[in-house]
Order: C-alpha cells, then sequence, then structure tokens
C-alpha cells in the first residue's frame, strides 16, 4: 500500500493510491508492505532502485547509509509494537529524493501513525480518511506537536524527515521509560520476597529471571535502534548541508536530535547496569535459598548422629552385652537417643544456626 500525502495550504492531506495512480505532487510517499507493482511505481516515479526487504536488512553502515542516482538512503531500526505490549524493532528505509520524501517499511510503527496525524492536524483515527471526509482540527498544539510538526508553510520533504525521526526517538524514549518502570517492579518484588520468611518458592525465581532477561533483551535492542539513529543523524546533516537553499532550522533540530540520542544511549546503559545488578541479586538470592535448604539438611544429619551411634552400639550381637540384661535397658537406650537429639538441637538454637 502507498500513502501519498498532498500539500493542501499549511496542511498535508493523506491519499491511500495504488501502481500508476501516485499523484506527482505528492510530498511524501509512505510505502508500508508495497506490492512488487507499487515498487516499480516508485521507481518509474521518482528513477530510483527502491532497496529491497533484504537489503533493508544488511548491517554494514554503507548499506544503511548512502547516496546513489541523485537519492539518499538512510535505513533505521524503529520500534513498533509498544502499545500491544509486545515491542520489537524493524528496519525503516528514509529515501530524499528531488523535493520528495520516501519511506519503506513492512511494519507498523505508532510513530508514523502519530506523526501523520500531526501533519494532517488530525487524530490518529482518522489520519487516513480520504480528503473529502477528513477534516482538519485545530486544537492547542503540545510541546512535543511544536517541536515537529509547527512549521510555517507547507511542510517539506526535510521537515517532514527531521519531524518523523523525532517522533521515533519520542518512541524510544517512551520504551526506555517502560522498561525503566518494569525494572522497578521487579527490584521491588525481589527485595519484598527476600524480606519474608517464607522461602521464595523455584516458580518466583523463573518467573524474576524471564522478567529481568525480557527487560535485559528488549534493553540491548534498544540500544542496538540507538546506535542506528546515531549513525543516521550525521549523515542527515551532511545531506541537508548539501542541499541549497535549506530550512535554517534544520541544523539545530538535528542536533537536538543527536544530544537526545547520546543521553539516551546514556540511560541505555544505566539500565543495562540495572538490569545486571537485579540478576545478580536474584542469583545471589537463589543461592541463599539453596544454601539455606544445605543448612537444614546438614543440621538434622549431625542431630541424628549420637542416636543413630546408641542405637548402633546396641544393635551388635555380641553374647556379652550387660545392659541387655538389664530389666530398663530399653527405655533407657530410648532415653538416651531422645537426650543426644534434643541437646543438639538445643546447642544450636543457642548458636542461631537453626
Amino acid at each position: 500500500m502507498i500513502e501519498a500525502y498532498t500539500p493542501s495550504g499549511r496542511f498535508m492531506r493523506p491519499r491511500s493510491v495504488q501502481g500508476d495512480a501516485i499523484p506527482t505532487e505528492a510530498i511524501w510517499l509512505d510505502l508500508l508492505n508495497p506490492t512488487a507493482d507499487d515498487v516499480s511505481a516508485v521507481e518509474r516515479l521518482c528513477g530510483i532502485d527502491v532497496p529491497t526487504r533484504e537489503e533493508m536488512d544488511e548491517i554494514e553502515v554503507s548499506s544503511r547509509l548512502h547516496s546513489e542516482d541523485g537519492a539518499d538512503f538512510m535505513t533505521a531500526s524503529v520500534v513498533f509494537g509498544l502499545d500491544s505490549g509486545k515491542p520489537s524493532f524493524a528496519p525503516v528505509t528514509f529515501i530524499r529524493t528531488g523535493d520528495r520524501l520516501i519511506t519503506l517499511r513492512y511494519s507498523e510503527p505508532k510513530s508514523f501513525a502519530i506523526y501523520a496525524a500531526k501533519l494532517c492536524r488530525e487524530t490518529p483515527s482518522t489520519a487516513h480518511m480520504s480528503p473529502e471526509d477528513a477534516q482538519p482540527t485545530h486544537t492547542a498544539k503540545t510541546a512535543k506537536t511544536a517541536k515537529t510538526a509547527s512549521h510555517p508553510g507547507t511542510p517539506t520533504a526535510d521537515s517532514i524527515l527531521i519531524g518523523l525521526l523525532e517522533t521515533v526517538v519520542d518512541r524510544v524514549a517512551d520504551l526506555l521509560e517502560s522498561i525503566s518502570a518494569d525494572l522497578d517492579r521487579i527490584g521491588d518484588d525481589i527485595f519484598s520476597s527476600s524480606a519474608r520468611k517464607k522461602p521464595t518458592g523455584t516458580a518466583d525465581f523463573k518467573s524474576l529471571l524471564r522478567r529481568i532477561g525480557a527487560a535485559g533483551d528488549l534493553t540491548s535492542r534498544v540500544r542496538e535502534s540507538l546506535a542506528t539513529l546515531d549513525r543516521l543523524l550525521p549523515f542527515l546533516q551532511l545531506v541537508l548541508d548539501g542541499r541549497k537553499p535549506s530550512s535554517r532550522d534544520t541544523r539545530p533540530r538535528v542536533k537536538a536530535m543527536s544530544r537526545d540520542v547520546h543521553s539516551l544511549n546514556d540511560f541505555v546503559s544505566f539500565l543495562s547496569n540495572k538490569t545486571t545488578f537485579l540478576l545478580d541479586t536474584t542469583v545471589g538470592m537463589i543461592s541463599i535459598e539453596q544454601n539455606a535448604i544445605i543448612k537444614i539438611f546438614s543440621v538434622a544429619a549431625v542431630a541424628f548422629l549420637p542416636p543413630t551411634l546408641i542405637a548402633s552400639i546396641y544393635g551388635m550381637n555380641f553374647t556379652h552385652m550387660p545392659e541387655l540384661g538389664w530389666t530398663f535397658g530399653y527405655p533407657l537406650a530410648l532415653a538416651a537417643m531422645v537426650v543426644s537429639a534434643v541437646v543438639p538441637m538445643i546447642l544450636f538454637r543457642y548458636k542461631n544456626w537453626l
């Protein structure tokens, strides 16, 4: 599917098109799971070779960031699925050619819907309505809206690209906030379980380890996404500097994004250290629980050693054993075994070994 955004005064109007129906005045072409016909139509219109899905997955910097045939290709890993509770990452390619921006993606990041709604001054639920049905609303701008979509005149391909990237960075920040909250809850669960006298069950430890592992895996993938953005922004700055004339606010916005990405990288490092700390703490708690169980068995073995010794002595089959002829020999032996078991338990309790 191709979503074509055409200028309409200070706003943009989205229109779903296919193949040769792409309007030539479109400034932004958003290719979501495009068919071969869609790709061919865009290549004919713009005179470029659209990257394949396999090429988008390549990790070499030269494959993700390059210029070819007068077009600039930039690929970054973008988060999606955050609202569903199962966040993941997928490559998205941004192509700047002439006065047009082309985005190629095989996932549905919420950042695209959010920015498209801002760009068209519409709510996300009406962002993909037809131009006849979609009526722009003039609500008060929030700080983020002013940051990404408040530009005088018709939006340009450069301003749309920068706005998209700013929204992507915002979504990454939201994901990191979610991870931080999850780690805080995990930490509370770990230390609250350690304060209980009742031993923590194996299932509880398995659940904690799974949650810590999921948070650590997601944090590492966020770091990978930020790494792609960190490499993309300097390349974008070079591209914008090479375009004359260029908007005066593009350089400050790209620099602000670079600072945001660097600060998020620092926060990712903090979360990684926190994840390691929680993992070490959980493993330490498991070791303490295991040691407590082994301690109980050790104390029980020591406590029952004297009674076992007494029973072993009087279980020997010698002919001459004076105690065997005593009238009260049997109850005395039982009493000796009980005393020999109780005395060590009292001693262990006095020493706080139990």
